[in-house]
């Protein structure tokens, strides 16, 4: 049994397809197929059921490779061990963050994380935390950025920081210049919301137990508009389509925070209300296996978001 026959064999289970596993591989199809056969003769059981248009894994395969996955990351920790350089931070390490995270931290935690670790090639990424989640798990990703709760075997998990969350609303609105705003009063007006799939959006509906009524599963939403990013939805805000509900971090915008005549801020077309003591907020917290065999990368991140948090959370300490 071979390392790169277990590499090519997990490449199979997560394209499942030969031809772009051996792409992903960097091999020929024919070779990729020819190792795979081999090792399920030397195991004496097939790993893959292969139709004509389709891959399955078998349930014997499911337990091989689940535990051929842990065996190539111990040999990756054998590795490092034996790399009299394991000091060093270099090479590359792959990091996500949800959609409501990513575009008020990544611009300050990319350039304190270099300061920490020059040698280090970043590659970020966003996407929805059961995306996220299932890229971590399959090693796609070394470690991710979610809102809390977050709870997955095998996976360790540390609190960055707290963000409250604020109503934003047009130029002009009634609820102006109040502090005793309550999640229920939501639901007397246009609400906007992220789509389905976005956390946040879950977080919104549970500040507001009356919301929940204005979802109509049969004839889609009522007095709910949806928006497929933040910026779309404060957009649609400023121009008086209705309110939303946005953490701290995503209301100081970092372009406008750079740029002293944002039109935004000088036409004062949308503000932010709080809400009443105690405010409700969001926990942000990064996500990654147990079995990372790297963790002063780990550590070096941590560090970067808590010298550097993104205006308006409140870091929490170790």
């Amino acid at each position: 049994m071979k390392i790169a026959q277990l590499r090519y064999a997990l490449a199979v289970a997560r394209e499942k397809n030969f031809s772009r596993a051996a792409r992903h591989c960097n091999i020929s199809q024919p070779s990729l197929s020819v190792a795979v056969r081999l090792l399920e003769e030397e195991l004496g059981t097939p790993l893959f059921e292969r139709f004509k248009s389709e891959i399955k894994i078998t349930k014997g395969g499911a337990q091989i490779l689940n535990q051929a996955h842990k065996a190539l990351e111990e040999i990756e920790r054998i590795k490092n061990i034996a790399d009299s350089s394991l000091n060093s931070i270099d090479g590359s390490f792959r990091f996500g963050a949800i959609y409501s995270v990513g575009p008020y931290l990544f611009p300050t935690l990319v350039p304190a994380f270099h300061a920490l670790a020059p040698k280090l090639t970043q590659l970020v990424e966003e996407n929805f935390t059961a995306k996220l989640s299932e890229r971590l798990k399959r090693g796609d990703v070394d470690a991710i950025i979610v809102a809390l709760p977050f709870d997955e075997p095998g996976i360790e998990v540390r609190p960055l920081y707290d963000e409250p969350f604020f109503v934003a609303v047009p130029a002009g609105h009634r609820w102006l210049g109040r502090s005793d705003l309550h999640g229920d009063e939501l639901a007397d007006e246009k609400l906007l919301l992220l789509g389905e799939g976005h956390c946040l959006r879950d977080q919104i509906l549970e500040l507001c137990a009356a919301c929940h009524h204005l979802e109509d599963t049969a004839h889609g939403m009522h007095n709910i508009i949806e928006g497929n990013s933040l910026e779309t939805i404060r957009h649609m805000v400023a121009v008086g389509t209705g309110i939303t509900v946005m953490p701290a971090t995503s209301i100081h915008n970092f372009i406008c925070a750079a740029w002293s005549n944002c039109p935004v801020e000088r036409e004062q077309m949308l503000a932010y209300v709080p809400f009443a003591d105690p405010a409700p907020f969001r926990r942000i917290a990064l996500a990654w296996r147990q079995s990372y065999p790297n963790t002063r990368t780990i550590e070096l991140l941590v560090k970067a978001v808590m010298n550097n948090p993104p205006k308006g959370a409140r870091p929490i300490a170790a």
